[in-house]
């Protein structure tokens, strides 16, 4: 902590030195938490019970250049769930760029994605315990905006080290809507390679240690239809399970992606079908199917509603792309379906201010796939599906009642294949309904009040949760909620929360004390195991 307020303190004296060459930019995030033993959840707190997790980051523009450096400090390791290598202190990362017309260079570490990210995305996410960004020399080129190319080389974050192998890539992005001088349509396509370069003792003569991903693209929109099309194709390589490499076998993989749309004012229809099969790549071999995410070279969301509501987040699906004989499983085939719709103010289904209503529609099943469990090899269908992994049908009506109220009514159903996407429980099958509303009052106060029940009768049972949030001005709200498994006969427990936030210009605080349910966290469709817990926790953000 004493060093992250000294480089603090450091960079704010250049800050006021610099106004007139350059700008400085920056921010500093810091959470902690403090773990109690809980024995309604029989959890034990770790010896350290107090940990937290810091991150101060800058940037100073000048001319054509621009610098960068992220420290980060984990005392004495990372909260629970995150990674074992997020531990101590020190610079995590930093970088050059140079920029002038149409030509960019980057030098350091940096962050990049191609396409839609399938076949290479590095990115940061806190909330996941993700940084995956790659230490060494990217350069992009613009051809007077008919083409960009971008070229990459480096080895990929893995807490404060980096990847033994190395990662090279390529990309090419094309808008031949300037072949077509057409201002009605527009089209664009794009080519990608990634390679990873990893020398690997094997008795396989046919492991290599390059392995590659190519992607092809192709975006087509005109008037309010649009449609993307993506193939990306993994060259054979061997497999890991729990740190052991399987190499017998050599496996490619494949994922195709197909988005189709329309959309207009008040109106908007999407479609998006995906087949995956053994298309997650890492940065090195051994890393695959770790639980924390670590060295993930592409991109794989699940592509499902993303709920707001806590109780829609029990059973939340996560993509399966990898192969797994034990459970026999080798990739995914489904899509969704989403439907927005506005009625109109004045009209008898949009009242006095107009109504939102969102319609939902997501499955997903398992490849249809003969497995030789001697030979370790597999044949997959590529339209018929197997097992059904995931289901949920949900509806969502925002209705603005009068100048004060606001209302948000769900209902979800859903249908989760516990066994295969868990390793554990029975096929669950609920129905979730919620009901959120919000009240302006006088001298900027307002409340909110959520309330959600899911009926089931699987797995755990029935759930109640309520949520109350009140907001003093626009800096200060205090809030309480409670998550109850009621119809468990076994364990009726209350996950309770309560908190408050304080929000001042760039600054923000919160402070909160409740118990944590155990289960995935996903953000925008890419999940981390979040272990069951009892604590305090405090969080600070402020930017410059």
């Amino acid at each position: 902590m004493k060093k992250i307020f000294i480089l603090f303190s450091v960079l704010a004296s250049i800050l006021t030195q610099a106004q007139d060459i350059g700008h400085l930019s920056g921010g500093y995030e810091s959470y902690m938490q403090y773990y109690q033993n809980d024995a309604s959840t029989n959890f034990t707190a770790p010896s350290d019970p107090l940990r937290s997790m810091h991150y101060l980051n800058t940037a100073y523009n000048y001319k054509q250049f621009s610098f960068g450096l992220q420290y980060e400090a984990y005392l004495p390791q990372a909260f629970l769930g995150y990674s074992p290598d997020l531990k101590g202190n020190g610079l995590a990362t930093y970088y050059v760029k140079y920029q002038k017309d149409n030509l960019s260079v980057t030098a350091g570490y940096f962050y990049e994605q191609f396409g839609s990210g399938l076949v290479f995305r590095a990115w940061e996410d806190r909330q996941l315990g993700i940084n995956n960004a790659l230490k060494g020399v990217k350069i992009k080129y613009n051809f007077k905006d008919f083409a960009e190319i971008t070229a990459l080389t480096g080895n990929q974050r893995l807490g404060f080290k980096v990847s033994e192998s190395t990662i090279y890539g390529a990309n090419a992005d094309l808008n031949l809507n300037k072949l077509f001088k057409s201002d009605k349509l527009q089209l664009k396509s794009g080519f990608s390679y990634v390679a990873r370069y990893q020398e690997t003792a094997s008795q396989n003569p046919d492991l290599k240690p390059i392995v590659g991903n190519f992607s092809s693209r192709f975006d087509l929109s005109t008037g309010g239809f649009y449609t993307d099309f993506e193939y990306v194709y993994k060259q054979p390589d061997a497999r890991a399970s729990n740190g052991v490499l399987l190499d017998q076998v050599l496996f490619d993989g494949n994922a195709w992606l197909l988005n189709l749309g329309y959309s207009q004012k008040g109106l908007g229809v999407n479609a998006t079908f995906r087949r995956l099969e053994n298309i997650q790549m890492y940065s090195e071999r051994l890393l695959e199917g770790n639980s924390y995410n670590a060295g993930v070279m592409n991109f794989v969301p699940g592509l499902t509603k993303q709920h707001d509501f806590s109780l829609a987040n029990i059973y939340v699906y996560q993509a399966q792309p990898g192969i797994s004989f034990g459970e026999e499983k080798v990739g995914e085939i489904g899509g969704q379906i989403d439907l927005f719709y506005t009625f109109k103010r004045k009209t008898a289904l949009g009242g006095k201010y107009g109504t939102k209503l969102a319609l939902n529609f997501s499955r997903w099943h398992g490849l249809n796939a003969r497995f030789d469990h001697q030979k370790q090899i597999y044949r997959a269908d590529f339209f018929n599906t197997g097992e059904l992994y995931f289901q949920d049908i949900n509806m969502e009506i925002r209705k603005k009642i009068s100048k004060k109220l606001k209302t948000v009514f769900s209902f979800i159903d859903v249908q989760y294949n516990k066994p295969k996407l868990e390793f554990e429980g029975e096929f669950v099958h609920a129905n979730i309904v919620v009901a959120d509303f919000e009240l302006k009052l006088p001298k900027t106060r307002s409340a909110r009040l959520e309330l959600q029940h899911l009926n089931t009768k699987d797995d755990q049972k029935n759930w109640a949760a309520a949520l109350f949030e009140y907001n003093f001005n626009h800096h200060f709200n205090i809030y309480a909620g409670d998550m109850y498994n009621y119809g468990n006969e076994n364990e009726k427990i209350h996950y309770f929360n309560v908190g408050t936030t304080y929000t001042q210009s760039a600054t923000r605080l919160s402070l909160s004390y409740g118990r944590q349910r155990g289960g995935l966290l996903c953000v925008g469709g890419v999940c981390r195991y979040v272990p069951s817990s009892k604590g305090v926790t405090a969080s600070i953000s402020l930017t410059f």
